[in-house]
């Protein structure tokens, strides 16, 4: 059970009767030191992940939908030469990097294309 127990100019001090500990945030204790803080935490068991399936991909569903097209075999924009649309569009980013599109060219360079 909660209770107030005193009150300040500032702040209402509340303390929790079960664990005498004050539940307003007190400049004692450092960041996650707190007793309340500490007493929510559990370990899990070695070599078991708390988050088994990993961090969730973004834009899975899209990357799924672009997959299917990437290979597909079409004639070039503006040439007579079939190409899958993946290797198009590859072509189209080194070419606009190559023409000095700043945004393909970080793109590139963050990607690690320019190193040698």
């Amino acid at each position: 059970m909660v209770k107030k127990t005193q009150s300040t100019s500032k702040h209402e001090v509340i303390r929790d009767e079960k664990t005498n500990v004050s539940l307003t945030a007190e400049k004692q204790y450092q960041r996650g030191k707190h007793p309340n803080s500490q007493a929510n935490l559990t370990l899990f068991e070695k070599g078991i992940s708390g988050n088994p399936g990993g961090r969730p991909v973004k834009y899975a569903g899209l990357k799924n939908a672009l997959d299917k097209w990437a290979d597909k075999v079409v004639t070039f924009w503006f040439d007579s030469e079939k190409l899958p649309l993946r290797e198009q569009v590859i072509f189209i980013i080194w070419n606009k990097a190559r023409n000095g599109d700043p945004k393909m060219i970080e793109m590139l360079a963050k990607l690690g294309c320019l190193d040698d």
